[in-house]
């Protein structure tokens, strides 16, 4: 299950929140080496603000995260538009119908191969789930050298905003993905999802529960 958690619901899911940075800390900063802040032992940065809204996978909201992912509506300070702009030759797109997807992480200890290509199936779908739920039009994205190519082909219609810069495994590229039903049931199909993997849950149902 894919957890949509944002201000409204946030403090229902601080186990998952809590791991979810951990687990970015150890991939972006601990192994691939991004010049990232931490504290604690959690990799937070400025736009984990409470406009960011985030996917997190797991089993229920006391177990382990397998994935996670951060939006950020893009009509407010975002990471491509202030940190990336080089990467978009034209107009980069922006509004209060696009959202900017940044962070994927795969728990650090996901095997390499199919594994990680299945795990970023569920994630593109549980964005594309996510962005129908809040009417969001379209998504934008950076990919790096291995992942701009998986990112590109699962099914969703995508655009590349700009040339890739930089060389080797250091090479970043921005992208746009449209968001509609065909596209999502495209990406169903090419991994095998039957049924929808976000859920949202409003605090004032999980009062209720």
């Amino acid at each position: 299950m894919i957890y949509i958690v944002s201000e409204e619901n946030r403090r229902r899911f601080h186990h998952l929140l809590t791991e979810m940075h951990r687990q970015r800390k150890q991939v972006f900063i601990d192994k691939l080496k991004w010049p990232l802040e931490q504290s604690a032992g959690l990799e937070i940065d400025a736009y984990d603000s409470p406009d960011a809204v985030y996917l997190i996978e797991a089993g229920t909201q006391t177990s382990d995260v397998t994935m996670s992912a951060r939006l950020l509506p893009t009509n407010r300070a975002h990471l491509l538009g202030e940190q990336f702009p080089e990467l978009c030759e034209g107009k980069l797109p922006c509004g209060p119908n696009v959202w900017e997807a940044t962070r994927f992480c795969p728990a650090p200890d996901t095997p390499a191969g199919a594994p990680r290509k299945e795990m970023l199936g569920r994630m593109i779908a549980g964005i594309m789930e996510t962005a129908i739920l809040f009417g969001i039009e379209q998504v934008t994205y950076i990919a790096d050298a291995a992942l701009a190519p998986m990112a590109e082909k699962v099914g969703w219609s995508v655009r590349a905003l700009g040339s890739p810069r930089g060389k080797g495994r250091e090479r970043i590229q921005a992208f746009v993905a449209s968001i509609d039903d065909a596209g999502l049931k495209r990406v169903r199909n090419a991994f095998c999802i039957g049924a929808p993997l976000t859920r949202f849950a409003p605090a004032d149902l999980a009062r209720a529960a």
